[in-house]
């Protein structure tokens, strides 16, 4: 069984209680046969004050200027604090968040999993996942998503792998389910809550399996010639066991 698909009865009993609840029952629910190598702690952080690098589990690198990347009360209830990143006008750098595991793995099954929240008018916002160990600065990837200005979600710049549908102006969840194997690393990408809705399944290109193999960062990010804002919640990585 997918974790997802547990996912969505949860969504239906605990609706009134918010997509954040459920989000964080998600990670509750899958943590007893899976390892967390990485874990999002934010509401220890005081508003307007960067990430700490240190999170409950694993690290966070931030890239950009000053203020690229702060922590900001939640934008859709009075509870909770979120990480949000920014892209100024005129700003030569991208702004990003670099999400390091505790540890490397190598060849297994992942499963990501973050809340989003885009603005209107916001400039497309970019989830990459790359090799382990890797600074700030060389954005080495071998897969990204982006969610457009459409509301549409694509895959390593590829208008044909454009599917599925997501709000802005309200929470909603992203998971990306990676099987790192010798042979052909796929993904399975779904969206749910707010409105969200969509499932794509992807084969990492030929090219980027040997990074795929070194899998051990997320980064969450916008870039040229976007700018405006998002913020994150409840961001996850866990590995699955044997």
């Amino acid at each position: 069984m997918k974790v997802f698909t547990s996912l969505k009865g949860l969504c239906l009993q605990l609706r009134q209680c918010g997509v954040v609840w459920v989000a964080a029952a998600a990670i509750l629910f899958t943590s007893c046969s899976n390892e967390t190598l990485f874990q999002s702690n934010f509401d220890s952080t005081p508003v307007n004050d960067p990430p700490a690098h240190n999170q409950q589990v694993g690290t966070i690198n931030i890239d950009g200027p000053s203020g690229a990347a702060k922590i900001i009360a939640s934008p859709i209830d009075a509870s909770g604090r979120w990480v949000q990143v920014t892209r100024a006008n005129g700003q030569q750098s991208v702004s990003g968040i670099q999400c390091n595991f505790s540890k490397f793995i190598g060849d297994g099954k992942y499963t990501f999993s973050s809340l989003l929240f885009i603005p209107s008018g916001s400039g497309l916002v970019t989830i990459q996942f790359e090799p382990f160990g890797q600074p700030v600065g060389p954005y080495l990837k071998f897969l990204h998503i982006a969610f457009t200005q459409e509301n549409k979600v694509r895959i390593d710049d590829n208008d044909d792998t454009k599917f599925g549908s997501f709000p802005h102006n309200q929470s909603f969840i992203v998971q990306v389910t990676l099987d790192i194997n010798a042979t052909e690393p796929k993904v399975n990408i779904v969206l749910s809550g707010a409105g969200a809705s969509g499932e794509k399944d992807y084969t990492i290109a030929a090219p980027f399996r040997t990074l795929a193999h070194q899998f051990g960062a997320v980064r969450l990010w916008m870039g040229f010639p976007w700018t405006g804002n998002f913020a994150a919640n409840t961001i996850v990585v866990t590995h699955q066991l044997n």
